[in-house]
């Protein structure tokens, strides 16, 4: 489909989904009614043991739940402990990376700022930029 957004001309193709009809029949004011749904990309699930009212069961990535053989032993702590730690410790390198990222950008602007203030000659502005730049040093 061709757009022309303030000008500009551009092709748009709406996204395509998988619809599916399910096996559910009804009745909408006499008339038959199929029901339809949109099949989905599943969402890779975390793996962990878990515990439910004493009893233990372990979750796939696929999203199965499936039953551990009990053995009787000593009271131990929830294991949810690796499943977070692992998320927690994506999240941190994730936030690190932003932060590194968010320092080089404001050194290249500082950079930047400076050399056009060099250009012109303006050694005040030049001379504010050189104290911010030891701020972020």
């Amino acid at each position: 489909m061709k757009l022309c957004y303030r000008g500009v001309k551009y092709d748009y193709t709406p996204p395509v989904l998988e619809v599916s009809e399910s096996q559910m029949l009804g009745h909408y004011r006499g008339r038959p009614l199929h029901f339809s749904y949109v099949s989905h990309v599943p969402f890779p699930q975390p793996e962990a043991n878990l515990t439910y009212r004493g009893t233990p069961y372990h979750t796939t990535r696929h999203g199965a739940v499936e039953a551990m053989v009990q053995v009787n032993k000593a009271p131990q702590a929830p294991q949810f402990k690796p499943v977070f730690d692992s998320m927690a410790a994506a999240r941190r390198n994730l936030l690190q990376e932003a932060t590194d990222m968010h320092q080089a950008n404001i050194k290249r602007s500082l950079e930047r700022r400076m050399q056009v203030a060099q250009a012109k000659g303006d050694n005040r502005l030049l001379q504010q930029l050189e104290d911010e730049r030891h701020q972020y040093a």
